[in-house]
């Protein structure tokens, strides 16, 4: 409930995609922390086990892309992994910052930001340790865990019921089936929904919808500026949280925005 009660602090709220990741390397605790000084409310972060089953911080099943290192994750030691160096944003550079566990990361977040687990471990028993972890460092009402099918609702719910589960719904039927559930207020859409008439009356019932601003709108606003993020509010008025790989200029975009509805120009 706390976890809700923060939300409506605002009307609408910024989720920084794989931390601040254009400033520093993706999943790494400077993008944390520079994603809670930009004043973010979310931040997502992938999560990955090593062979001998630490939770990491990692969006690829190898580590080739963000690392000096190679292979998969879940054939690495978690020792073997700490002796790698994360890769820059930019030209993939090298730095000196290791790759993260989980652990480490929550205790960043915790207290200044909500963190979106968005979990790619293919061995699913470790969804259960994730769970554990959270509640472990308690931070049970500051987490989302991201469900890509809403059927695994039930049986992850059961696991920590404090635990707020976000599902994808990918049509009104999926995101009707997920309602009847009562597991959740917080539902991550994409632009194929267009009856915004029903789901702005879901938002007024206290219902999150989530929506990406990720690829082409970002992108957009990155050469266009923040006019681009004022229409995306303008067509998806249900919209409470945007994730974004801009969480700064989204920032700037909520300020214009909030002043032109309380002067109205």
């Amino acid at each position: 409930m706390n976890l809700l009660k923060n939300l409506d602090q605002k009307s609408i709220h910024i989720a920084a995609h794989r931390g601040a990741h254009l400033t520093y390397p993706e999943n790494s605790i400077a993008a944390i922390e520079e994603t809670i000084r930009l004043g973010t409310s979310v931040v997502e972060l992938d999560v990955r086990a090593t062979k001998d089953g630490v939770l990491v911080l990692m969006h690829d099943n190898t580590l080739n892309r963000t690392t000096n290192g190679s292979g998969e994750v879940s054939k690495h030691t978690y020792a073997e992994i700490q002796k790698m160096r994360l890769r820059g944003p930019a030209e993939g550079e090298m730095t000196n910052l290791t790759v993260p566990t989980l652990q480490e990361a929550l205790r960043v977040c915790k207290g200044k930001i909500i963190v979106d687990l968005d979990f790619k471990e293919e061995r699913k028993g470790f969804v259960a340790k994730t769970y554990d972890l959270i509640a472990q460092e308690g931070m049970e009402d500051q987490v989302l865990f991201f469900l890509y099918d809403y059927k695994d609702m039930p049986g992850i719910y059961k696991l920590n019921t404090k635990i707020t589960i976000f599902p994808r719904a990918r049509s009104m039927k999926e995101l009707n089936a997920i309602l009847q559930m009562k597991m959740t207020s917080i539902i991550h859409l994409d632009e194929s929904f267009t009856d915004t008439e029903r789901l702005n009356s879901l938002r007024q019932q206290g219902v999150y919808f989530w929506m990406n601003s990720l690829g082409d709108d970002d992108e957009k606003a990155s050469l266009e500026g923040v006019k681009v993020y004022r229409s995306f509010l303008e067509k998806y008025p249900y919209v409470r949280i945007v994730q974004t790989d801009y969480p700064g200029l989204w920032t700037d975009a909520i300020t214009v925005h909030s002043e032109t509805d309380r002067t109205g120009e």
